[in-house]
């Protein structure tokens, strides 16, 4: 069970991206917005990175940037499935 919940909780990382490199994809521009999410231990360091957000048909979709190098207002090509736009990543 537990390890069921940790899938659960890192669902992002574990499942969607990676999936995004068998599916057919496309690509649109996100913003970094000042939306934080700590990072490993965070709450005792302060390391965090900001989540970027992008529309897709009127809807918008957020995950978090998972690099620090962003910063609020950034703007990043993001990957994402036209069938779930959920699964998205920034584009390196």
């Amino acid at each position: 069970m537990i390890f069921l919940i940790i899938i659960f909780l890192n669902r992002n990382v574990l499942i969607f991206r990676p999936i995004l490199s068998v599916v057919s994809t496309q690509t649109t521009y996100g913003l970094v917005v000042k939306e934080k999410d700590a990072l490993r231990r965070g709450f005792i360091t302060g390391a965090f990175n900001y989540y970027y957000k992008f529309s897709i048909n009127g809807k918008d979709y957020s995950n978090p940037s998972y690099d620090e190098k962003y910063k609020v207002g950034d703007t990043v090509l993001v990957e994402y499935n036209e069938t779930f736009p959920f699964m998205n990543r920034i584009k390196k």
